[in-house]
């Protein structure tokens, strides 16, 4: 398509042909089969593109941020689901590339790079407040790990996660467990989801497992995600960009079967407002240090995404309620970004940019 050429032609012809060629046909297929996650995740191996964040001696892309950020948008607005599982990977890679354990990242980085393993991440549980969810603690020859992952999508997909727990000192451990459902990790069944099932997430209870030393990352002073998610409140915005620009294809599609003139003049209007969310959500986050640019930013992309799922099933009508059309495909998908790594002030921010419009009309003046 025409838009996504134009819009991501720095990615280059080999990645656009991936989305264009491979993902796009199939991203109904990879919103509700499993198997076809797999064989999505097989062809981005294929093609090198599982290793975007590691270094190429590790047989890894070593793109740059903006990159990372325009392919992560690229493939939401393609496919949704796999972009979504995907990038559990890429940020396991990620993780384990900042490691100083270089015997780790050199058994592991080259298998996750290649396809060969993958990886998952079980981080949320560091968001609850209280008594730590999922504990760490200090033994001879490594930590042992006793809680609960609350989220942990990939099951049957990965085969490793990278997770994080709070140590009795108030450090945050990272190292590599194997997702394999032993006595000590134990699984939930599927979780039912509206979106994303096909994404795998359970959680699990973690039994005193112990993992060594040698599989360890690193730690990181305090609570690490609350420092994290205060710089990064800008990062997730490319999936809800994607989310939106895949809204505005299914109404371009709808204008081709019927011209009508009001799906044709709404698509142009929301582009044009994409494109100017776009450019101010990455300069957001290429400038961290204004905490309020960075929320509003992330807000008005979940927002925008949302205005343009619903389009989409307007403009596609009766049949954009049948869960096989692409409209009711992007809808749910942006329910999906309107929440991932979902902060409270995230949280206060989107529906903050929700109500901006009715909070400012007075009731009972028309309707």
């Amino acid at each position: 398509m025409k838009a996504i050429e134009t819009t991501f032609s720095d990615l280059g012809p080999d990645v656009l042909d991936f989305l264009l060629a491979w993902v796009r046909p199939r991203a109904m297929e990879l919103d509700a089969e499993v198997e076809a996650i797999r064989e999505g995740l097989s062809e981005m191996a294929r093609r090198g593109l599982l290793g975007l964040r590691a270094g190429k001696e590790y047989g890894g892309m070593d793109v740059s941020d903006v990159m990372f950020r325009a392919f992560q948008e690229a493939l939401a607005r393609c496919s949704g689901a796999l972009a979504f599982v995907q990038t559990q990977h890429q940020s396991a890679v990620r993780f384990l590339a900042q490691s100083p354990n270089e015997d780790l990242k050199k058994r592991y980085l080259p298998r996750w790079c290649s396809g060969e393993r993958m990886s998952g991440i079980a981080f949320s549980q560091l968001r609850k407040p209280g008594k730590a969810v999922l504990s760490a603690r200090k033994t001879e020859g490594g930590w042992i790990l006793d809680g609960r992952m609350p989220w942990l999508t990939g099951w049957g997909i990965f085969q490793d996660c990278v997770a994080a727990a709070l140590t009795e000192d108030g450090q945050t451990w990272f190292g590599v467990v194997e997702m394999k459902a032993t006595d000590r990790f134990i699984p939930s069944e599927i979780m039912r989801l509206a979106s994303m099932e096909v994404g795998q997430t359970v959680s699990a209870e973690v039994r005193e497992l112990f993992v060594p030393d040698e599989d360890t990352l690193y730690l990181r002073d305090g609570n690490w995600i609350h420092d994290n998610d205060m710089i990064n409140i800008a990062l997730q915005s490319p999936f809800a960009l994607g989310c939106a620009g895949a809204g505005i294809d299914v109404m371009r599609e709808a204008f081709e079967r019927k011209p009508i003139e009001a799906i044709g003049r709404a698509a142009d209007v929301l582009e044009e407002e994409l494109m100017r969310c776009r450019t101010e959500a990455y300069a957001a986050m290429q400038d961290r240090s204004d905490r309020q640019r960075s929320l509003r930013a992330r807000a008005w992309a979940i927002e925008l995404a949302g205005r343009c799922a619903h389009a989409a099933v307007a403009a596609s009508g009766g049949q954009g309620n049948s869960v096989r059309h692409p409209a009711q495909r992007v809808y749910r998908e942006a329910l999906v970004f309107t929440v991932l790594a979902q902060t409270v002030p995230i949280l206060e921010a989107t529906l903050d940019r929700m109500t901006r419009t009715s909070s400012s009309q007075s009731v009972g003046k028309g309707s």
